[in-house]
């Protein structure tokens, strides 16, 4: 059980807080957040999109907006179909992304090439791009904006605390944006 509390203390705050500041940038300017992983991370993007358009908005008159892609089971296998499983994120950003909006990245390994090519597109349409990862951070590390780094090398331990950054994120966020409606 210390394993987890040791992992959790070579989080960097400071990444944290300035990841929580671009959520509530692009809220305040009511751009989409666009949420995708693979795998366990694919679990974690729903449960943010769960907890920040309903967990956080549903008492307030203005709404995060979230959008899960991996959650788009029949583009997504569409897409790979007919096209390569390595653009099924990348595509779809193609309908919707604009500057105005953030792009959330969760890999483990910071490997994934479907994440990283939706980001390098992401970059170049001048959205912020954000990345979870674990490991060494991979190639997401140094292509995202800004990037919430889980520095152990045990996936289990990276997934678990890219979940529990959601709930920070999110309990955080509430508790603020409620305070402004007071």
């Amino acid at each position: 059980m210390t394993e987890l509390k040791d992992a959790i203390d070579l989080l960097d705050v400071t990444e944290i807080t300035v990841v929580m500041d671009q959520l509530l940038e692009v809220y305040d300017r009511q751009g989409f957040v666009y949420i995708f992983g693979n795998g366990g991370s694919a679990s974690t993007a729903a449960h943010f999109v769960n907890d920040f358009n309903k967990g956080i908005g549903l008492d307030l008159p203005k709404r995060f907006r979230f959008c899960c892609l991996n959650d788009h089971v029949a583009t997504v296998l569409a897409l790979a179909n007919d096209i390569d499983y390595g653009q099924v994120f990348v595509e779809q950003l193609r309908n919707f992304l604009t500057p105005q909006d953030v792009v959330i990245a969760i890999s483990g390994s910071g490997n994934s090439r479907n994440v990283l090519e939706a980001v390098e597109y992401a970059n170049d349409r001048g959205a912020k791009t954000i990345g979870l990862v674990g490991f060494d951070g991979g190639e997401l590390k140094d292509l995202v904006s800004y990037c919430i780094h889980v520095p152990v090398h045990d996936m289990q331990k990276v997934e678990d605390l890219h979940l529990a950054m959601n709930h920070v994120m999110m309990s955080v966020l509430k508790k603020l944006l409620e305070g402004r409606q007071r």
